[in-house]
């Protein structure tokens, strides 16, 4: 079967992603059946890109993926699915092949994204295998046993349960030849600097933050790829096009710790000139591992902190304190590893004290740089969307497909001229 799969995606904040969930569910499905791929990323025209496509590869199944719902926003939102939409009915007027909607975006909220979109199917969660075991189906239209599908069945939108993948070693590696690489390592975004190549080693997060949708897109528990897996799929990459700029994507990179170390080792052992960046969880500090970065070729981590107060850690379900923090930040300016951080304000419980004092804290230690946001962007089903229900913050009829903002009403008012402030006195902190 002829499957086209489609990246829309084209923006470029901090710099140009490579959908490497794509490249994964192109590199499985290419198992069993012809493929070809249209990444909207670099190209001048998306919609002669499309015609092209339809017209040399007549696709019989099309794949879209919804990787960016909004850019979460509250001052100033942005949604990005309407163009998604537009691209649906003009493939529409191109081809009568079923359009198959997924992707972390869409998979957050499948329902209200099929209900808007006018896809013919949906794919909650993982796709590969899942993908395959529904082109199995399609022909014989039953889909009841198809993980993770959304599809129209007596006049409502019909879902099955996700299956999450279990061994990710038996999966192919992600198909990057059909996402043009060298560009993506080359591009720059808002921030101005070189392109790195996504990669993930692990999926799962055993964290219960109450605004993250990660646990439910990837599970709580961890799945890993061997590390020595991993670090040939750098070395392969890097033979291959010269990539030497990686980011790996985890939720976390020092969970598990042992994991964490025996990667940094086999990453080491390459003896290639690669530079790369990871996320650090304050929940597990460890000076022997950020030392094993920085040997491994770790250039800069960004430090997944939130904020600076104690209490606010407490109501966003952290998982850590604010002692963790501080020795995070110690040891990694110990190990001479660069880092950037988050204060993510507004949340429950947030007042003027407890935003003073993360900016107090981030202030003495100094990141390279600090991602400020304001207002914690609410998704149905999560602890975050019950405490805006019953602070009367959301409608429980609203599907909350367009953007809603959880902002603590004591710093509504306030929060943005103070901010302002804070920038004239830190001009690397963003938002």
């Amino acid at each position: 079967m002829r499957i086209l799969f489609i990246s829309p995606n084209r923006l470029r904040l901090v710099a140009p992603p490579l959908p490497l969930g794509l490249a994964c569910l192109v590199a499985d499905a290419a198992q069993e059946h012809e493929v070809a791929v249209v990444d909207c990323m670099f190209v001048p025209d998306p919609s002669e890109a499309l015609q092209q496509a339809v017209e040399d590869f007549r696709p019989e199944v099309i794949g879209l993926s919804v990787r960016n719902v909004d850019n979460q926003a509250s001052r100033h939102s942005e949604v990005y699915f309407p163009e998604v939409r537009e691209m649906i009915v003009f493939l529409r007027g191109l081809t009568r092949a079923p359009v198959v909607v997924g992707g972390s975006g869409f998979s957050i909220m499948p329902l209200a994204f099929m209900a808007y979109l006018g896809a013919d199917f949906g794919l909650v969660g993982e796709g590969e295998g899942n993908f395959r075991t529904f082109l199995r189906n399609l022909s014989f239209r039953s889909f009841t046993d198809c993980p993770g599908l959304v599809w129209w069945q007596g006049g409502r939108w019909a879902a099955n349960p996700p299956k999450l993948t279990e061994s990710l070693g038996n999966l192919p590696p992600p198909a990057l030849e059909y996402f043009k690489p060298v560009q993506y390592h080359e591009a720059q975004g808002s921030a101005k600097l070189p392109g790195m190549i996504p990669v993930q080693s692990r999926r799962g997060c055993p964290m219960t933050c109450i605004y993250c949708t990660t646990p439910r897109l990837e599970g709580h528990e961890i799945r890993a790829l061997p590390p020595e897996l991993v670090a040939a799929r750098l070395a392969a990459w890097h033979e291959k096009w010269g990539l030497t700029r990686f980011y790996f994507v985890d939720s976390i990179f020092n969970y598990p710790l042992d994991y964490a170390r025996r990667l940094c080792q086999a990453i080491e052992n390459l003896h290639l000139p690669l530079e790369w960046g990871c996320t650090i969880n304050p929940a597990f500090p460890d000076a022997e591992l950020f030392h094993l970065i920085r040997r491994a070729g770790g250039v800069r981590v960004q430090v997944g902190n939130e904020s600076g107060s104690e209490l606010v850690l407490q109501r966003l379900g952290k998982g850590f304190g604010r002692e963790q923090v501080e020795r995070t930040l110690k040891l990694l300016a110990e190990a001479g590893l660069p880092y950037t951080c988050f204060l993510l304000l507004g949340g429950p419980g947030e007042t003027p004290d407890t935003v003073q004092e993360s900016v107090t804290l981030l202030e003495e230690y100094q990141p390279v740089m600090v991602n400020l946001t304001v207002g914690l962007r609410i998704y149905p089903g999560l602890p975050l969307h019950q405490v805006a229900l019953a602070e009367g913050v959301v409608d429980p009829r609203d599907d909350l497909l367009w953007p809603r903002f959880y902002l603590a009403p004591a710093v509504r008012e306030w929060i943005w001229d103070y901010l302002e402030q804070v920038r004239l006195r830190n001009p690397h902190w963003i938002f």
